[in-house]
């Protein structure tokens, strides 16, 4: 049975994904376009030291539209059990919209 995270907890994994959006947002639409329909995952560690996984994917935001949602997910390492996610949209001039 999983016990519900502290409000530490949660605070902790919020920054770590902030953290990583705040990478993301620097990457033009181009690359976002070149990642439709894929995800990259890797290793993520928390300011308590905890590992997590870190999913992102990129999709079109609306079907018809050229805008790309991205979206980030905090993954628990053992389960992969979805913790946390935040996504962002990119438009084709690189502005955005959440």
């Amino acid at each position: 049975m999983f016990r519900a995270p502290f409000v530490r907890e949660i605070q902790i994994r919020r920054e770590l994904i902030e953290e990583e959006l705040g990478k993301l947002r620097e990457l033009p639409y181009s690359l976002w376009h070149e990642m439709l329909g894929r995800s990259v995952r890797k290793g993520a560690k928390a300011r308590d030291s905890r590992l997590y996984r870190v999913r992102t994917t990129a999709d079109w935001a609306h079907p018809g539209s050229e805008n790309i949602r991205v979206t980030v997910a905090l993954e628990s390492g053992a389960f992969r059990r979805r913790l946390l996610s935040q996504s962002f949209v990119i438009t084709p001039d690189n502005r955005f919209k959440d």
